[in-house]
């Protein structure tokens, strides 16, 4: 038989696939005491676990570190869960730690310790994802036991405070191995056949075991799968489950819940009554102010309105109508003062005005042309003379030069 020959690596993943494909391996509890701590830079928690008689390195990473409780210290007697894996670049095993808790934790309380840090890893608590109870539901869908007091409870709050809502029960069994399933059964029920606007679910107080029910994965999953916004009211105040942090809204007390569902009815009569006031109120102010308005818009129309312009210009146009006659008038008298003085001027200057201050016009009566000087002219020479009232011929006897005096004649005998 020839042996065969192993890479080291082979190794590695021979041991890796063996340890982790065993279920218990990967679901694991342990208690010891914390050694050899060290908190790396990263956020990563590296240590041993140790007790009387053996060692196992274990390993807790940054994100399952920040979610625990409580801060690991050297020396702690812890209770740890995890699972086993090999780290193959060192070939060593190792207990990856996901929940870390104090020695003497019950077994259920780190039960709900590691549940509750695996969903709230899934993000199912996140406060953002929690949706808004409605303000006025018509249909209120409750999952409890038909025959305890949480039932009781609620209708007597409801029909107090808002017996207008329709309250309908999914009865459920809510403590026991059976619980769980039966809850789950009748929140879905509930949604498929009653279709509420919200759903509170819930019972009365008691133990840790007694409540378990409510801690339960499937549970939590159904109600965070719940189409509608649900109020958890498990126990007293003082508990606290997996079913309050998934829900929408927790409430104390079953009580509680009910009055978180529901307005108070007188309340909102109320409200609506001052509403009214106040509506009442700013309508009578609207309209004073819309009055105002009109008002107001009212005297700047009459401002800018074309019939006062036009007022204004038919104004201005007789004004100028009764400046222009005036300018007119006097421009004519002053037009005609002037024309008589050129009238007088011109007859004055004119030919006949001469003539009728004595003046005369001689000219060639065969010729027309008028005689200027003495030179114009021969004695016995004719010529025409005209005066103011007409004319007449004549023969020129002599011809008189004014600056020698000299005088010619005619034949003489």
């Amino acid at each position: 038989m020839i042996a065969q020959i192993y890479s080291v690596s082979h190794l590695t993943t021979i041991l890796k696939g063996i340890i982790e494909d065993d279920e218990d391996l990967q679901d694991l509890w342990l208690d010891g005491g914390i050694s050899n701590l060290t908190i790396a830079r990263s956020g990563h928690a590296y240590f041993s676990l140790k007790d009387d008689g053996s060692q196992f390195r274990a390993v807790m990473w940054r994100h399952a570190l920040s979610r625990q409780k409580m801060v690991p210290r050297e020396g702690d007697r812890v209770i740890v869960h995890g699972n086993v894996t090999v780290y193959q670049p060192r070939g060593e095993v190792q207990l990856q730690v996901d929940v870390l808790q104090p020695q003497g934790t019950g077994i259920l309380q780190l039960r709900l310790e590691e549940l509750r840090q695996r969903l709230e890893a899934e993000g199912m608590f996140e406060p953002s994802r929690k949706r808004q109870i409605p303000s006025i539901p018509r249909r209120i869908g409750v999952v409890t036991s038909a025959s305890g007091a949480v039932w009781h409870d609620i209708q007597h709050v409801i029909s107090r405070r808002f017996p207008l809502a329709e309250l309908i029960l999914a009865p459920a069994t809510v403590q026991g191995e059976t619980a769980p399933a039966s809850l789950v059964e009748a929140l879905r029920r509930i949604q498929d056949e009653a279709e509420p606007d919200v759903i509170i679910i819930g019972r009365g107080g008691g133990s840790l075991e007694d409540l378990w029910a409510f801690n339960d994965e499937r549970v939590v999953r159904a109600i965070y799968a719940a189409r509608v916004p649900v109020i958890s009211a498990v126990g007293h105040e003082t508990d606290w489950t997996l079913a309050d942090e998934v829900a929408d809204l927790r409430a104390p007390t079953p009580s509680a819940a009910a009055e978180l569902a529901v307005p108070d009815l007188t309340q909102i009569d109320q409200a609506l009554g001052e509403t009214g006031r106040r509506l009442q109120a700013l309508m009578l102010e609207q309209i004073d102010r819309a009055l105002q308005r009109v008002d107001d818009l009212g005297e700047r129309l009459a401002r800018v309105s074309p019939r006062a312009g036009m007022e204004n210009m038919q104004r201005e146009l007789r004004l100028l109508q009764d400046r222009l006659s005036l300018a007119m008038r006097h421009n004519l008298t002053v037009a005609r003062q002037e024309m008589v003085s050129m009238e007088e001027i011109l007859q004055a200057l004119s030919p006949q005005g001469l003539l009728s201050r004595g003046y005369s016009f001689v000219e060639h009566p065969d010729s027309g042309m008028p005689i200027r000087s003495v030179n114009d002219v021969q004695p016995g020479a004719p010529i025409r003379a005209h005066v103011a009232d007409g004319c007449f011929t004549a023969d020129v006897t002599d011809v008189i030069k004014n600056r020698d005096s000299i005088v010619e004649t005619g034949d003489r005998e």
